[in-house]
């Protein structure tokens, strides 16, 4: 049994958490290790595409970060967008998301990303387990577009305006919006980046996704209740 990892799962007598620890450790650039190792808490999530960690620094300040990193190379000019994203939320930013803190390129080219973590539930889920009503839904909307027409005024845009990546807290009263500006940082070299458009588009799919869900929801009730 591993001491730092008493519940970790273990592979040929190897601890999977030390053994992804230190493949994360290697994979991080001199700056970044100078301030401390991360250590991995739990995944988050895995798509194709990317996978995303739950880490904590090892030294002071000890607070919850997110980490991502994606399976294909990164574009040649990774470094220069993401400087340019964060000069974008030095100059604009909002509690509902998920700024960028860090991020590099490890030795197989694999770009990674650390932002700041928030804890909530997916809008959809939310939706889909009764959490709240479409008029709640209403609210948290709204404040998602209030969020994005700012930031499209200070020249950000997300990219990526899907139901993983609006959160809402667990008791529904806050909502959370990550991965902002990632579609832009990964992109292909040459392809054309998202737009403020894309934005608008993806929150009017995912309006019409969380209210589809609440209709079925409120169906299956009215349906369940006139059985009894």
């Amino acid at each position: 049994m591993c001491l730092r990892h008493p519940t970790g799962a273990s592979h040929r007598g190897h601890c999977a958490a030390c053994l992804l620890e230190d493949a994360l450790a290697q994979s991080a650039p001199p700056a970044w290790q100078s301030d401390g190792k991360l250590t991995i808490q739990l995944p988050l999530g895995h798509t194709v595409s990317s996978s995303v960690f739950l880490v904590k620094p090892r030294d002071p300040p000890f607070r919850l970060l997110r980490l991502k990193t994606w399976h294909t190379p990164a574009p040649g000019d990774f470094t220069t967008r993401f400087q340019f994203l964060q000069r974008q939320f030095s100059e604009w930013s909002d509690e509902a998301i998920a700024a960028p803190l860090a991020a590099w390129v490890d030795g197989s080219g694999r770009p990674f990303e650390l932002s700041e973590f928030h804890q909530g539930i997916p809008i959809v889920e939310r939706a889909k387990s009764g959490g709240f009503d479409s008029m709640d839904a209403d609210v948290c909307l709204s404040r998602l577009r209030a969020i994005l027409c700012s930031a499209h005024k200070a020249g950000l845009v997300h990219g990526s305006i899907v139901g993983g990546n609006f959160l809402v807290s667990a008791r529904g009263d806050q909502p959370y919006l990550i991965d902002f500006g990632d579609a832009a940082l990964v992109a292909p070299d040459g392809n054309r980046l998202p737009d403020a458009s894309s934005d608008i588009a993806g929150l009017d799919r995912l309006m019409d996704t969380i209210r589809a869900v609440i209709s079925a929801r409120v169906r299956r009730t009215v349906t369940s209740h006139s059985l009894f």
